[in-house]
């Protein structure tokens, strides 16, 4: 029993390192643009607002939702790919989100509506420091694919363990076990 703890604690401790990883990829992804994620600049955006807050009015916002979705879509070609990587590419990085939260929490504290919750708030957060550093555009579409991404992570979720459920224990062993008895009875 006590090995059995010992190998689930080493897999709790691969999953979080794993998750800080994602956290530390997704801000260099959204935050950095791909450069090196270098903390300090945030800081030094973030008290030039504090010092000046009126700077919030200077940068780019899209409230408008749909709007930036509409646009993509509407331009989708071969010759235009980085609509497809706004569209695509904000549901995806936000999928391995709705993954780690329930293996984290334990599948049975988060519902989808929590995880859609938890999706919104990382989104939410990283565009508001998108919008106060000046370091993107706050954009409420980022947050609806965001967020969507979260919730088909955590479908995936339920696909898979519900899978696991049928084929390694659940109905796989009922349906065993009711045969077998049905062939004592013969």
């Amino acid at each position: 029993m006590k090995h059995n703890n010992q190998k689930k604690s080493k897999h709790y401790i691969l999953w979080i390192a794993v998750f800080i990883i994602y956290l530390y990829l997704l801000t260099k992804l959204i935050l950095f643009k791909g450069s090196p994620v270098d903390f300090g600049i945030v800081k030094d955006r973030l008290m030039a607002f504090l010092q000046q807050p009126d700077l919030v009015h200077t940068r780019t916002v899209n409230l408008t939702p749909f709007q930036e979705i509409s646009r993509d879509w509407n331009s989708l070609s071969l010759h235009r790919p980085g609509t497809a990587i706004h569209l695509v590419g904000n549901i995806l990085a936000f999928i391995p989100l709705g993954l780690f939260i329930p293996v984290l929490t334990g599948n049975k504290l988060f519902s989808g509506v929590k995880v859609l919750l938890l999706s919104l708030l990382l989104s939410l957060g990283y565009e508001v420091t998108q919008l106060v550093t000046g370091m993107g555009i706050f954009d409420v579409d980022d947050l609806m694919l965001n967020t969507l991404g979260g919730l088909i992570g955590y479908i995936i979720f339920t696909m898979v363990i519900g899978l696991k459920k049928v084929l390694v224990g659940g109905e796989s062993r009922v349906t065993t076990k009711k045969l077998n008895s049905k062939e004592s009875h013969v």
